[in-house]
């Protein structure tokens, strides 16, 4: 069996995750703007609310394992022991703030080109 690659894996993932949606007829999937609106509900410089760290903990989990299936092809690099949820939340948070011409774009599409754009991976950790 040959060895499906990272990028291809992850985008029929996320596609697979948008038509199970949009199956459900009522659900849309979350745009950049409703979720910059649900993170700056009560937010504060590095305390996040817990709506905003959820999504990105429940989206950085979910790429970090399909990660682990093809540990070349890594998309961001977060050390978990030096990198708090709370600092990943704030950096990508910011950055979708900064592309307010782009937030109708979804969620999650955003988000992982935050992530990889804030936390490139050196050579070695590829």
């Amino acid at each position: 069996m040959k060895k499906i690659s990272f990028v291809v894996f992850a985008m029929l993932f996320l596609n697979f995750a948008v038509v199970s949606v949009h199956a459900e007829e009522e659900e849309d999937v979350l745009s950049g703007q409703e979720l910059v609106d649900g993170c700056s509900e009560g937010y504060l410089p590095g305390k996040p609310n817990q709506y905003c760290m959820q999504y990105f903990f429940g989206l950085v989990q979910t790429l970090a394992a399909l990660q682990e299936m093809e540990p070349g092809s890594k998309l961001f690099c977060i050390d978990p022991n030096v990198i708090g949820l709370e600092e990943v939340t704030d950096k990508v948070t910011n950055w979708m703030n900064n592309v307010p011409d782009r937030l109708n774009e979804d969620a999650y599409i955003l988000a992982t080109q935050a992530l990889h754009e804030s936390y490139p991976c050196a050579p070695a950790n590829i």
